[in-house]
């Protein structure tokens, strides 16, 4: 039998539906998606020896060399195709009925690891790390710019997680307005704190932690599940147990430390179960200043916010219910797809 469930995180509804599955071809992954890509490393312009085929090194991790050389752990450059730069003017103008922007952000690719890794289980703790030290600056560093409001860090993996170059690479944009459903997710989280004197992340993890049906893995400080109203099959949100803890920068070196062991963990159970999947990342940021647009919130952001990461595994065919309503179908209950992850984590 179907649900349709609510998901208090984000506010919206998800249909699970286990007898999609019986549906041909409905999912991507079938025996040629699980080979490796084809090897080319020479061409690539994110590995070592490559560094003059990117635009100009903003920050790197390095054992040796000078900037854009080798001797890296983990680069900084702006996108060769930017959706926006910062070198654009910082203004909004009148369109007659409409209001614009010129095209003022940033638009950075964070080569994640020298390595030209197809697999992140196949990444070392320090290459984990390495790359979330890295993010950490980054957001530290941008937020120092007033004029940027929000910002987007994501990861995509694979042809149907729309990655363009095969070497492990993450992004991020900055922008200097709110996304819409990211300013009507902060009204949500602000009013449902008001109404209960809690946030939703309390009430979700606790929830979570206390029933344990939906729970993958967890440390100290961090907690794995496969979300109650999961909008994909196998998806996975890792959030902070630590409350007030709301975006990277303001992790520490042990946080750090325990954020990788339990992403190399999720990660080796997800390849064990999905084989060479695609996939998305997705790190949920507060917005970085107060104004206009955030002033209602911003404030408030230390007891209604908290960190975490969406892993979306891109391995099921979206249809035209999914793209004209925005509620999506997901033919994997949650409680099944924990149950699978769960028994090859070392915390089962």
């Amino acid at each position: 039998m179907s649900d349709i469930r609510y998901d208090l995180i984000h506010d919206e509804y998800v249909i699970i539906a286990p007898e999609r599955l019986r549906r041909p071809d409905c999912f991507f992954i079938d025996a040629d998606s699980r080979k490796p890509g084809r090897d080319d490393r020479g061409k690539c312009p994110f590995c070592p020896g490559n560094e003059k085929m990117t635009t100009k090194e903003i920050f790197s991790i390095r054992d040796s060399g000078e900037p854009d050389t080798p001797g890296w752990r983990t680069r900084v450059v702006p996108n060769l195709y930017k959706a926006v730069q910062i070198e654009s003017p910082w203004r909004s103008e009148d369109a007659g009925l409409y209001e614009k922007w010129a095209g003022f952000g940033a638009h950075e690719v964070i080569i994640d690891t020298p390595e030209h890794k197809e697999r992140m289980d196949g990444w070392s703790l320090q290459e984990y790390g390495d790359w979330l030290r890295t993010l950490r600056y980054r957001v530290m560093e941008l937020r120092k710019d007033i004029r940027l409001v929000h910002m987007s860090i994501f990861k995509n993996h694979g042809h149907y997680g729309a990655a363009t170059q095969s070497h492990p690479h993450t992004q991020l944009i900055a922008l200097p307005v709110v996304p819409k459903m990211k300013r009507e997710s902060l009204r949500h989280a602000l009013y449902f704190y008001r109404e209960h004197g809690r946030s939703r992340y309390a009430t979700v993890i606790g929830k979570e932690l206390h029933e344990r049906e939906r729970v993958v893995c967890e440390s100290g400080r961090f907690v794995a599940i496969c979300p109650f109203a999961s909008a994909f099959p196998f998806e996975v949100a890792i959030y902070s147990l630590e409350e007030r803890k709301i975006s990277l920068s303001e992790f520490d070196d042990g946080d750090i430390e325990e954020l990788s062991e339990i992403l190399s963990e999720v990660f080796e159970a997800l390849y064990l179960q999905l084989g060479n999947f695609d996939f998305n990342i997705l790190f949920d940021i507060p917005p970085l200043q107060k104004n206009y647009a955030t002033e209602e919130f911003f404030d408030d952001l230390p007891d209604i916010w908290r960190f975490s990461i969406r892993i979306v595994p891109r391995i099921y065919r979206m249809g035209g219910f999914e793209l004209g309503s925005g509620m999506m179908i997901n033919p994997v209950a949650p409680e099944e797809a924990a149950k699978l992850l769960r028994k090859d984590t070392k915390s089962r």
